[in-house]
């Protein structure tokens, strides 16, 4: 287990602790945690406290408080037998009852055979006592059957329902005897450990699956609160991400508002450039329409409009008798038009920006095998180790500041103009530009044919603009989190 700090969140540049964890750590991690709580509760089966944690996300705090209100109750919500009472009062209409005289079933597979074996409640088959299995509710089943029972649900629920008696009465096996009966078949075993952490981080507040391809770490914040977009890097896979929405770093805009960003992006971005070519919009409602006909009486099919039109003037339908559709009146067609159009326009604008910094944010990610090679090539030359590394720096901020201003203009998209947002345009104009000059730099300048003297002026140049284009993009962040905490940004959602 891993212990890092997260620099920032999306509004404030609180640190938070996070753990970066694996599989193994985290099954050290719920016996750790069962082991602990079972301390207060005090239960024979950690399976069932185990469950009960589920129940509570793995709140410690709330589940201790929660717990002695109604246990009983919290007994049936999870449907497990109740610790606190004799099995053989925990009648089920699925399971026969305890009393032999009023459940023959019972009493027979309970006797013994002539040769001392015992009648499987499954398969019915005579098995020897040694083979056979059953819970403190004494129903006996084979080995094989068992078997063959704990496969079916393991494949096909996991670990988040309990697997009870195969008589279908409440009383739940434990994990631990459940790995002993499955013991012979490592797959399975795997696979319901598996299920064990998929479980803990379904159902934990606190954890994550890291969302980088094929990646098994699991991240773990130390301390639960009310906005957990949080920046969170693993070490294994290089993702830098939000706990929260578990997407791509996205500071400074939240989650909530990317979210309805890139459902917007989804109805609009590709069919936005087509919609300027070939619709017109209902001069009432602003709706865009397709003409799909040869006449030009045109009715607007929005439901509560009906506005009836013609296509080549935009003029009422009904006085359009009396008016000269042929003469071009400049002033009517602008400003029947020019409201609706600026919606989509202006959403063109602050989208092929967005697309255009997440399209070299890709690209230039491509330069790190360059990078490398480049700084290989200025160790051999024996350049100084601070000269080297200062293209990796350069790299760094590249990709840092990319990122930024990629989501940059969904923020600005939905911000209102205020004295503040020009303040926020100037800060990202003035990243904008160091920004690609720092890309310039690295994709063009640095040459291995070039002299020393050269390359050492360029590394110079470069250390500048790297230590300011990194300033920019803290100064441009520093005040989108300044204008959260004092609710300047009109237009973005709460917060």
């Amino acid at each position: 287990m891993r212990q890092k700090a997260s620099p920032t969140s999306i509004t404030t540049n609180e640190q938070i602790t996070y753990y970066l964890m694996t599989e193994d750590d985290v099954l050290k991690e719920i016996t750790k945690i069962i082991k602990e709580v079972n301390e207060i509760l005090n239960l024979q089966s950690t399976t069932l406290v185990r469950l009960i944690l589920n129940y509570f996300h793995w709140d410690k705090d709330t589940l201790t408080e929660r717990f002695y209100e109604d246990p009983d109750k919290l007994y049936q919500t999870l449907n497990v037998a109740n610790p606190n009472l004799s099995p053989s009062l925990q009648w089920n209409p699925l399971s026969p009852a305890y009393n032999p005289t009023s459940d023959p079933m019972l009493a027979v597979s309970e006797q013994t055979t002539t040769n001392g074996n015992i009648v499987c409640r499954t398969c019915y088959c005579e098995t020897p006592s040694n083979e056979i299995y059953a819970l403190p509710c004494r129903h006996q089943h084979c080995l094989t059957c068992w078997q063959n029972y704990l496969e079916f649900n393991i494949v096909n629920d996991g670990c988040l329902k309990p697997i009870s008696c195969l008589s279908r009465c409440i009383q739940i096996i434990d994990d631990d005897e459940i790995l002993k009966l499955i013991s012979n078949n490592t797959n399975l075993c795997e696979r319901y450990r598996r299920g064990l952490v998929e479980a803990f981080v379904e159902t934990n507040r606190l954890t994550h699956w890291c969302p980088g391809n094929g990646c098994t770490i699991i991240v773990k914040i130390k301390h639960f609160t009310s906005n957990l977009a949080k920046m969170i890097e693993c070490d294994t896979c290089k993702t830098i991400f939000c706990f929260q929405c578990l997407k791509q770093w996205h500071e400074p805009i939240q989650c909530s508002l990317l979210k309805k960003w890139e459902e917007k992006n989804r109805d609009e971005s590709m069919t936005g450039k087509w919609i300027v070519a070939n619709t017109k919009e209902c001069p009432k409602c602003h709706t865009n329409i397709e003409k799909n006909g040869g006449c030009n009486h045109m009715t607007c099919r929005k439901p509560g409009c009906g506005h009836e039109f013609c296509w080549l003037c935009f003029g009422d339908w009904k006085a359009h008798a009396t008016q000269q559709c042929n003469v071009y009146h400049e002033e009517e067609v602008e400003k029947s038009q020019s409201d609706a159009r600026e919606v989509l326009v202006r959403y063109m604008h602050y989208f092929t920006r967005y697309q255009a910094h997440n399209q070299s944010l890709e690209l230039e990610s491509k330069l790190l095998d360059k990078v490398e090679q480049r700084k290989k090539e200025m160790e051999a030359d024996s350049m100084p180790y601070a000269d080297r590394q200062s293209i990796q720096k350069a790299f760094d901020v590249l990709q840092q500041c990319r990122r930024t201003l990629k989501y940059t203009y969904p923020f600005a998209y939905y911000l209102e103009r205020t004295n503040q947002s020009e303040i926020f345009e100037q800060n990202q104009a003035d990243l904008e530009r160091a920004t690609e000059i720092v890309s310039d730099i690295l994709e063009h300048e640095i040459d291995v044919n070039q002299d020393m003297d050269v390359k050492h002026k360029i590394v110079l140049k470069l250390m500048d603009i790297t230590y300011y284009c990194d300033q920019r993009r803290k100064i441009l962040l520093d005040h989108c989190k300044d204008g959260y905490s004092q609710h300047e940004w009109r237009g973005l959602d709460p917060y």
